[in-house]
């Protein structure tokens, strides 16, 4: 069982979560905390592997794939799909036994791999596929609650661009370089962005800054939750009219426990990943003021995280 951090690392992961790439000195005066102390623990916390930002770029529409299968391939079968490059998060979900995946559908043939590829799998007994619409929260978003609303006004740079599920743009070649400079290490400097890129450092700086705000590229902080003191993740698919879609969707991801909130093309037209303390905070949530306007509710405990952002958790932990 994981250790959680302490208060202080877990206030520095929160500044993180604000401005993955915020300098030690903004997050000490934010936190008003020593910076000596907090670029040490800061460097710990990422050398250790405890906690990473990477840049993930935008690869377009993404799709949400349920495999339902026997209970005995679960692990194995997620650990295969989990190795494909188009895939962003791989969950081992419990009741019913299943294994949900969310896809790039440039990177990933959809209709290949669930009408022939994943059904010919040993055990496996369902596919379903459902597009993503609209995200309203993805994990870059995802605050959850660890600052005050006065240390995360300090940090934020700007409102933040929404994910676009629409075909990805072309960049050129220094675009190209930064973003995979930043796949690498999130927090790479302008001055390595620039080498990369073969451009100045200011004309970094705002290549990078155009590319946020076009929505091309995220910063994420990929940290275990277990870290933060949530114990339990679990995923919940919404039946909700059309009419309330964005209302519901809007209210789960102001909750600090939702890290994840999309709208599918499906029969259960919202998912919703939330992380909570232990079994009775997800009952609070889930009998929380948003489900008077959604419909019938569908949770299921994540067991077993295998991908998420794109990248395999054992690689994370090693």
């Amino acid at each position: 069982m994981l250790d959680v951090l302490s208060e202080l690392d877990r206030r520095i992961v929160g500044a993180l979560q604000v401005d993955g790439r915020a300098s030690w000195s903004a997050v000490a005066r934010a936190l008003d905390e020593p910076l000596r102390t907090v670029a040490r623990r800061g460097r710990v916390l990422l050398e250790s592997g405890m906690v990473s930002v990477v840049g993930l770029r935008n690869l377009g529409p993404t799709c949400v794939i349920e495999v339902t299968c026997k209970p005995s391939r679960l692990e194995s079968l997620a650990r295969e799909l989990a190795e494909h490059p188009g895939v962003v998060y791989v969950f081992v979900l419990a009741n019913p036994s299943s294994v949900l995946v969310e896809v790039h559908e440039q990177l990933f043939d959809l209709g290949t791999m669930t009408l022939s590829v994943i059904p010919a799998y040993a055990g496996v007994l369902e596919v379903s596929a459902t597009p993503v619409l609209h995200y309203f929260k993805t994990n870059a978003d995802w605050q959850p609650g660890l600052l005050s609303a006065a240390e995360t006004a300090l940090l934020e740079a700007g409102p933040r661009v929404e994910e676009s599920t629409a075909l990805p743009e072309q960049l050129d070649a220094a675009d190209s370089a930064i973003v995979q400079a930043l796949e690498r290490d999130g927090r790479a400097s302008a001055a390595e962005l620039a080498e990369v890129a073969g451009v100045t450092e200011p004309t970094a700086r705002k290549r990078l800054g155009d590319l946020q705000q076009r929505g091309a590229l995220a910063t994420r902080v990929l940290v275990d939750p277990r870290l933060l003191g949530f114990r339990i993740e679990t995923c919940v698919r919404i039946d909700c009219a059309p009419a309330q879609v964005r209302e519901v969707g809007e209210a789960i991801a102001a909750l600090p426990e939702s890290r994840y909130v999309a709208e599918l093309l499906g029969e259960r037209s919202l998912i919703a990943h939330f992380a909570a303390d232990d079994l009775p905070h997800v009952r609070r949530l889930l009998h929380d003021e948003w489900t008077r306007l959604a419909g019938r509710l569908h949770p299921a405990l994540i067991t077993r995280v295998v991908k998420r952002s794109g990248r395999l958790i054992d690689a994370l932990e090693a």
